[in-house]
């Protein structure tokens, strides 16, 4: 509806304008006799337009118009004045009048000239708005758009490109494609318009130059237009360097998980070779303890010798069975008693490990023997001092062999010092430690004299995450164990090891050889890519779109709590889906392509497929994938759902309205004919029984044309409300009444079929019934039957009347139907509301025998209801754009 506010001081030509321009029904008119009035009622109120007299008492047409246009630039006015005024039509024009109206001659003419001329100015003012949100939408858009000729010249940007690339609008305006584009030729840039020419679009991936040099991947959507005798591309510039950087650091994160896991890998190897060198030592300390001859011993915390080794039958000439029960003060030559025996005493007593203590004993033959005794102190698993053991070498031989360290076991130092790893030696009975290596020392950041004196248990921590002397223990019942540790140097600082034990068995003692790997750095790094995989475990999860990993198959690994919920199916290890399974089938060949050429290169692919649901419905989905070098294939994708429907909405609004104007042209066209003809005759014969005959006509042609634009309004509204489930038994029922078809001469099962279609669905039947009765001429019967077939619900509408002749069976569903035995083009409109969901109808009557009309009804779109008996609907009134007409029927 046009508002429209016409100022004139004459009250009889106000009324007469407004009588005229609002006889068309679009235009509505408030009248003002003065310009004051009108300037408040401007302020106040909402106006497509003004038209204004130029002469008035107060304020003239131009200085209203000047007013107008300071307050209103855009407001259209039309200027209404007298004839011979030309001087005042260019001033008005000059002033900014959209266009004037000379006053004088035929009133209808003028009116009607008016009228049109209203129409247009408003149009174009609201085009020209709608032109500027338009225009000033794509300068002020977020993404690049760049319009371009043939030879790469430029000839429209946005500011977003500019800004893209580095550029002031000034200096983009002289610049070409192959400015912005590096290595593009003007051969390469005709072959790739050519290419585009068959497609007329494409969706591609390019590298800009910026203005300072450095470059910038885009996505390119590019649509081939023609305008006229000049074709043109239109550009969608998307900045994609944050996707390519995101794709490339998530590359990276996966590159250093391999990286990582081949350092675990090598960890391992190095284990391994640990726990050979650990065997090695083991053979080479049993080898050792049959070779030496230094005299292995322990003893209570008496002093009293509890165990001896078979070298003191060599030394002292005692058998170690002779030797158990005696104290080394017992040995001691005579003059060495007064000397060496407190000093023995006050050893034990402090029950601290010590060496080199040189004594001379008494050998079994009388001959005395300088021994160099080394001692540590034995203590239990709960910490209790149980006496010593140590070695006592025969020193008075002279052997060079024996001038080695004490405290270590003999001949292995340089063994110990070639492996890389950190070794402890320790006496499996009382857990103290008796030697390591260098590397060892080093660990711990202690002395060997420290070392020496110290319990394997004391390398651990006191709770936390070591094992604990009994737990290592545990793990060498089978003689060996590997486990990660826990140690702790001088400092108390924890360092986190692999360790690898091996028992062995030296004479008559057990050895517990440990290797010590330091993972520290390792767990390090596990800690960083924990802390790097938890980031991206926290961007799969939490992310708004579908985020999947594939095999090359395309079964899904791995899918985020977005993808599950967009595509119903839970990616779970007991229940793997693959995507080819929930596509549509019409996509899974293109889908299955995709996913098989997809190559390693890591380049993206964008492709668009459609999820189908056990409900049967199905969505649009848009796809980003690449596979990396584990073919895998990374995926991320959105819903494009409502994107399609707004598209095919507005194309089907498109294709209404284009229906909507043909017909309403075509209908009131040939009314108002029939409507002037029998105004024609009305004027030449104005006598009875003329005149009730042609205003009886001349009413029903007014009362068709109403009928037929309120039609209009209603075929507007065409599937723009939801679809509902209608009972045909309902509806063939209630039409039948409101059509006031006699009881005895329709008839319809209960059968309880239902269709879900477009609420105008009682019009179809309203159509199909009317057209019965209308044109049956020896109808007595209308029947509806239902039935379903192998590929859905068949609806049938029949009755027993003259039926329809073969070769206008299609023809009646036309636009143009022709003179069809009075059929209109209502049955075109019925195909078209059955086709919005899908319904399909056609007549297979006989001639002669009677019409026949079946709707194919597709599976999904029926159901089956089972009615309440005896409980059906009243009859319905009519539609109110539909008159109801009487017919007579033949019993």
């Amino acid at each position: 509806m046009i508002s429209l506010l016409y100022v004139d001081d004459e009250p009889a030509l106000l009324d007469v304008c407004r009588l005229f321009l609002e006889q068309e029904g679009d235009i509505s008119v408030a009248t003002i006799a003065s310009v004051s009035e009108a300037l408040t009622l401007i302020a106040t109120g909402k106006f497509d337009a003004i038209i204004s007299d130029y002469q008035m008492p107060d304020i003239d047409g131009i200085t209203f118009l000047r007013t107008i246009r300071r307050q209103h630039p855009d407001m259209p006015f039309i200027l209404f004045t007298g004839r011979g005024r030309e001087e005042v039509v260019i001033e008005a024009i000059n002033s900014g009048a959209d266009s004037y109206v000379q006053k004088g001659g035929d009133p209808r003419s003028q009116f009607k000239e008016l009228t049109h001329l209203i129409r247009q100015i408003v149009r174009r003012r609201k085009a020209e708005t709608e032109l500027r949100l338009m225009k000033f939408s794509v300068d002020h858009a977020s993404e690049g758009i760049v319009w371009m000729r043939i030879n790469g010249e430029i000839t429209y940007y946005n500011d977003a490109i500019c800004t893209m690339l580095g550029y002031t609008p000034q200096e983009f305006s002289g610049l070409s494609v192959t400015d912005i584009r590096p290595g593009l030729s003007h051969f390469s840039l005709s072959s790739g318009w050519s290419t585009l020419l068959t497609r007329k679009c494409a969706i591609i991936e390019e590298i800009l130059i910026k203005k300072d040099g450095s470059f910038l991947p885009v996505e390119l959507v590019l649509n081939y237009n023609e305008q006229g005798s000049e074709s043109q591309i239109f550009a969608f510039v998307r900045d994609i360097s944050e996707r390519r950087r995101s794709e490339q650091e998530l590359k990276e994160a996966f590159h250093q998980l391999m990286l990582n896991e081949d350092g675990l890998q090598q960890q391992f190897e190095e284990l391994k070779k640990s726990d050979y060198a650990i065997r090695d030592i083991g053979q080479r300390y049993q080898m050792l303890s049959g070779e030496t001859e230094d005299w292995i011993w322990e003893c209570n915390p008496d002093g009293r010798i509890t165990s001896a080794s078979e070298q003191v039958q060599e030394i002292l000439g005692y058998s170690p069975a002779e030797m158990r029960g005696k104290v080394f003060v017992d040995l001691l030559a005579p003059g060495d008693t007064a000397r060496i025996a407190p000093e023995l005493i006050l050893v034990i007593e402090k029950k601290e490990a010590f060496r080199s203590l040189q004594l001379r004993a008494v050998h079994r033959d009388g001959r005395e023997v300088t021994l160099e005794l080394t001692g540590m102190p034995v203590l239990s698993r709960e910490g209790v001092f149980s006496g010593f053991y140590g070695i006592a070498r025969d020193v008075s031989r002279n052997d060079p062999l024996l001038t080695a360290h004490s405290g270590r076991v003999p001949g292995c130092g340089p063994l110990l010092e070639q492996t890389g790893d950190a070794i402890f030696v320790a006496d499996a009975q009382n857990g103290m430690l008796i030697d390591a290596n260098q590397k060892a020392l080093h660990l711990v950041r202690r002395t060997l004299p420290e070392i020496l004196a110290m319990r394997e248990s004391a390398l651990h921590p006191d709770g936390g995450e070591g094992h604990q002397l009994d737990q290592i223990l545990q793990q060498c019942e089978n003689d060996s164990g590997v486990f990660e540790e826990v140690i702790v140097d001088r400092d108390g600082n924890r360092i986190p090891v692999i360790a690898s034990t091996k028992l062995l068995q030296v004479a008559d003692r057990q050895l517990r050889i440990g290797i010590y790997h330091d993972i520290s750095d390792l767990r390090a790094i596990q800690d960083t890519l924990r802390e790097k995989t938890g980031e991206l475990d926290r961007f799969f999860t939490t992310g708004p779109d579908l985020l999947c990993i594939l095999d090359a198959g395309g079964r899904f690994l791995r899918l985020n709590p977005a993808g599950e919920a967009l595509l119903g199916c839970p990616a779970r290890k007991e229940n793997v889906r693959s995507l080819v399974e929930i596509v549509h089938p019409d996509d899974r060949a293109a889908t299955r392509t995709i996913l098989q050429h997809m190559g390693w290169g890591g380049k993206a692919v964008t492709f668009v497929n459609r999820i189908t649901y056990p409900d049967g419905s199905c969505r649009w989905l848009e796809w980003r994938a690449f596979m990396s070098g584990r073919k895998q294939i990374y995926a991320v994708a959105r819903d494009l759902t409502e994107q399609r429907k707004v598209e095919h909405a507005l194309a089907l609004a498109n294709r209404k309205l284009n229906l909507l104007a043909d017909l309403t042209r075509h209908d009131i066209r040939n009314k108002l004919t029939v409507l002037v003809g029998y105004l024609d005759l009305f004027r030449n014969c104005p006598a009875e029984p003329y005149f009730s005959m042609y205003t009886e006509k001349i009413n029903e042609t007014v009362s068709a044309i109403s009928a037929q634009v309120e039609f209009t309004r209603v075929y507007q509204n065409l599937g723009t409300s939801s679809p509902g489930w209608f009972s045909v038994d309902d509806l063939f029922c209630k039409v039948c009444r409101q059509l006031e078809v006699p009881s005895g001469s329709f008839s319809s099962t209960p059968d309880g079929w239902e269709v879900f279609t477009d609420s105008l669905i009682d019009r179809v039947f309203y159509t199909l019934v009317d057209n019965a009765l209308r044109h049956g001429t020896t109808l007595t019967e209308i029947r509806r039957s239902a039935h379903e077939t192998p590929d859905g619900l068949v609806v049938v509408i029949e009755d027993n009347g003259i039926g329809i002749a073969q070769g206008d069976k299609e023809r009646i569903f036309g636009k143009e139907p022709g003179n069809f035995s009075g059929h209109s083009h209502n049955l075109f409109l019925v195909r078209e509301i059955l086709s919005i969901t899908g319904i399909t109808i056609r007549e297979t009557g006989r001639a002669g025998k009677g019409a026949r009309f079946e709707m194919h009804v597709p599976k999904g779109m029926y159901r089956v209801f089972e009615p309440v008996p005896d409980q059906r609907s009243g009859p319905l009134p009519a539609p109110d754009f539909i008159t109801p007409t009487h017919h007579n029927h033949t019993s």
